[in-house]
C-alpha cells in the first residue's frame, strides 16, 4: 500500500505523534538501557530499572487539575494483548499471554488508577472511558470486574458516559458481552479488516462471515448501543471484486459504525510485516479504487463519512454533532463530548491535560516497576505553549471539518499553509485562496497532514511563545 499514512495514527494519538524534537527528554528506561524492553510480560527475571523523576509539567498539570474538583475527565486504558499478532498489525502487541501475566498487568492498571485518583481527587464524572489498543477479550471476567470496580470507587460513571471497548470477534461470547454491558460498556468495536479468505490467509487472520455475524448478534442481544466494525484497505490480494463482496456482506450485518483503516507496509518498524508478500499489495491506483468503492457503497447504504475514517448512520450522535459543529477528535476517538482532561493508564498510553501531552514509558518492565512503587510511569512530556495551542486547534479543525481556513494560521503559523499546500501534487488536498480542503484520498492521510502542523522552526516557535509586549 503506497498511501502515506493510516488513520490508525489519528486514532492512537488524536493527531500524528509530535516530532522527536518536541518531546521532553525524560526516558523511563533509564540506565538499564533499552534491552530492558526485551523483558516482556512472562519474563522470569524482573529487571531493576533506574527511574528518573517525573516530568515537572506533569506534576504541575495534576496539581492544576486537582484545584478543579468538579471538572469531568476521560480515561484511556491501554491493553497490549491479543490472541495472535496479525502480520499487518503495526502495534506493539503481546500475543497469547498466560493468565498470570495479564493479571499482573491489570494489577498495574489498578495501582496506576488509584495513584492518579489520589493526586487529583475523586468523585468526578467520567465523560469517556476506553479499554483497548489490543483486545479486551484477553481479560478474564474477574479481571474486568476488578479494574472497573476500582474506577467506580475513584470516580463517577454516569449512565450516559461514553464507555467503549475493543474486542476480538473470534474470542467473545454471550457471558463476556453480558458482563461488559453490566459494567457499563455501551460501545464495542470488532476488528474485521477483510472477509475474503485469501486476504485473511495472507495476513495471518482467519474468521468466517458467519463468525462475525454471530458476534454482532451477541453484542446486540446483550444491549450494546453502538456496534462498530473495522475494515482495512491496502492488504495483500485485495481487489475491487473481492472488496465489493466484503462490503456487501458487512452492510448486511448492519453495524452502527464502520471504521476504515489503511495498511502501511513498514517492516523495519513492524518486523511481522516481512512475512507479507509485497508483490501482492495493491498499488496506488488500486487503493484509490478501493477507497472510492468504499465511499460510494457505504453512502448508498446510508452511511455518512465523518472525519478521517468513520462511516456512521444519519441518526448517529457523531453525525448530529458534525452537523451542529460540535464534533471533536479526542485522543480516544471522534466524539460529541466536550473537551476534558484525558488520563491514560498502561504501557505507552498517551494522555493530555490542559494541552500538555504525556506518554507513559513503552517498556513493560519500567512501567510495571514504576506503578508497583507508586510512582508515575510518564516517560515523555510535551508542554503546552501558545503556538502549540494554535496548532492543536488547527489540527482539530482539519480532522473534523476536512478543511483549514488560512485565517486560523496566524501568529507565526502561516508557513504551515504552504507546507500543506505542497500535498496538492499528490492529490491529498485542494488549495484555494482562503483555505485548504482535504480530498477523499487525503482523508486517509490526515495523520500526515496534521503532522505538518506539529512543529515549527525553533525561531518561529520562540517568537510565538514569547509574551506580547
Amino acid at each position: 500500500m503506497r498511501l502515506p499514512f493510516s488513520p490508525s495514527n489519528v486514532h492512537a494519538t488524536g493527531v500524528a505523534a509530535p516530532g522527536a524534537g518536541g518531546w521532553g527528554t525524560v526516558d523511563m528506561v533509564g540506565t538499564a538501557s533499552r534491552h530492558a524492553d526485551s523483558s516482556r510480560p512472562g519474563s522470569t527475571q524482573p529487571i531493576e530499572m533506574v527511574l528518573p523523576p517525573e516530568p515537572e509539567c506533569y506534576r504541575l498539570a495534576l496539581q492544576a487539575l486537582a484545584q478543579r474538583p468538579d471538572e469531568a475527565i476521560s480515561l484511556d486504558f491501554a491493553l497490549p494483548f491479543c490472541a495472535a499478532h496479525c502480520l499487518c498489525c503495526d502495534r506493539d502487541i503481546l500475543a497469547a499471554q498466560p493468565e498470570e501475566v495479564i493479571d499482573d498487568y491489570v494489577d498495574g492498571l489498578i495501582e496506576e488508577t488509584r495513584s492518579v485518583a489520589a493526586r487529583i481527587g475523586g468523585q468526578r464524572d467520567v465523560l469517556q472511558l476506553h479499554l483497548g489498543g489490543g483486545s479486551a477479550s484477553e481479560l478474564e471476567e474477574l479481571q474486568l470486574v476488578r479494574l472497573m470496580q476500582v474506577v467506580r470507587d475513584a470516580w463517577r460513571l454516569p449512565a450516559d458516559a461514553e464507555m467503549s471497548i475493543d474486542c476480538d470477534p473470534r474470542r467473545v461470547g454471550w457471558m463476556q458481552m453480558q458482563l461488559l454491558r453490566s459494567l457499563g460498556f455501551t460501545r464495542v468495536t470488532f476488528g474485521v479488516l477483510d472477509l475474503d479468505p485469501r486476504v485473511q490467509q495472507a495476513i495471518g487472520r482467519r474468521h468466517s462471515v458467519a463468525l462475525i455475524d454471530d458476534a454482532c448478534e451477541v453484542a446486540r442481544s446483550c444491549g450494546m448501543e453502538y456496534l462498530s466494525l473495522e475494515l482495512m484497505i491496502g492488504l495483500p490480494h485485495q481487489c475491487v471484486a473481492s472488496w465489493r463482496d466484503t462490503l456487501r456482506r458487512l452492510i448486511a450485518m448492519a453495524p452502527d459504525r464502520i471504521k476504515l483503516g489503511c495498511y502501511r507496509h513498514r517492516p523495519q518498524q513492524s518486523p511481522g510485516q516481512y512475512a507479507i508478500d509485497v508483490d501482492a499489495l495493491p498499488d496506488d491506483d488500486e487503493c484509490r479504487a478501493l477507497l472510492a468503492l468504499t465511499a460510494e457503497t457505504l453512502r448508498e447504504a446510508g452511511y455518512g463519512w465523518i472525519g478521517a475514517n468513520q462511516f456512521v448512520l444519519d441518526t448517529d450522535e457523531l453525525a448530529v454533532a458534525h452537523s451542529q459543529g460540535r464534533l471533536r477528535h479526542s485522543r480516544i476517538s471522534y466524539t460529541a463530548t466536550p473537551p476534558s482532561a484525558l488520563l491514560a493508564q498502561g504501557v505507552a498510553a498517551v494522555g493530555e491535560i490542559d494541552g500538555h501531552v504525556f506518554a507513559n514509558t513503552a517498556s513493560m518492565a519500567a512501567w510495571r516497576q514504576a506503578v508497583r512503587a507508586g510512582r508515575s510511569a510518564v516517560a515523555r512530556a510535551l508542554p503546552s505553549t501558545p503556538w502549540r495551542a494554535l496548532a492543536r486547534a488547527a489540527q482539530q479543525h482539519l480532522l473534523c471539518h476536512l478543511e483549514l481556513p488560512r485565517s486560523m494560521l496566524r501568529d507565526g503559523l502561516q508557513p504551515c499553509f504552504a507546507r500543506l499546500a505542497q500535498h496538492e501534487q499528490s492529490g491529498l488536498v485542494r488549495v484555494f485562496e482562503d483555505r485548504i480542503v482535504v480530498t477523499e484520498t487525503g482523508r486517509l492521510a490526515l495523520a500526515e497532514l496534521c503532522a505538518e502542523l506539529d512543529e515549527l522552526p525553533l525561531q518561529q516557535a520562540e517568537a510565538v511563545s514569547r509574551p506580547r509586549p
